[in-house]
């Protein structure tokens, strides 16, 4: 029989930088959770029985990170039958951001801080690998910006504003749910 999860080990917590460790333990996790309720269901189903799997809470406190891990957690985050819901308890910035934005239900405390900037990267190489780089980089930031207009009210003409000024864009919690990075703040 499977390990059953109790309701605290739903509680995951991401509060460092997002790298290969961090996002690694959680969507270990995440994987886990959800494959231990998909045995529930069925075990309850034969007994005629409604197994209704608890939300995941993934608590965040991080000021970013690598962008290739991040990605890879939300589309852990996205096929993830049960749901995860993003609680953001300090500050949410860079890839925090995107993993906040991205949870099924996203909350936010009142003096939590969001940020929003344009993908950061180091040139360094010969002109070719230099090249690579810019196209790559090119990549990256339009991903981010569709995950960020899919996931938000925010539009590209100011996401555009934001590139175009190279500024990093904070937002407090209450325009977070003004913006729809937010669902509520707790």
């Amino acid at each position: 029989m499977a390990d059953l999860q109790t309701p605290k080990e739903r509680n995951l917590y991401l509060a460092k930088q997002v790298d290969q460790s961090s996002i690694n333990e959680i969507t270990k996790s995440i994987i886990e959770i959800c494959e231990n309720d998909e045995y529930l269901i069925k075990l309850y189903a034969l007994h005629d029985i409604i197994y209704k799997p608890k939300p995941i809470k993934l608590y965040i406190d991080s000021y970013g990170g690598h962008v290739y891990q991040c990605l890879g957690l939300l589309g852990v985050m996205k096929n993830a039958k049960t749901p995860v819901h993003t609680i953001v308890t300090g500050c949410a910035m860079s890839c925090g951001f995107l993993i906040s934005i991205s949870g099924q239900k996203r909350f936010g405390y009142p003096k939590s801080t969001y940020l929003y900037h344009q993908v950061s990267t180091g040139f360094h190489g010969k002109a070719k690998d230099m090249e690579e780089e810019w196209i790559e980089t090119n990549r990256l930031q339009k991903i981010i910006e569709g995950i960020t207009m899919d996931n938000t009210n925010i539009s590209k003409k100011k996401l555009k504003e934001v590139y175009d000024g190279k500024q990093d864009w904070f937002i407090d919690s209450k325009e977070a749910k003004e913006l729809g990075v937010i669902d509520e703040i707790i």
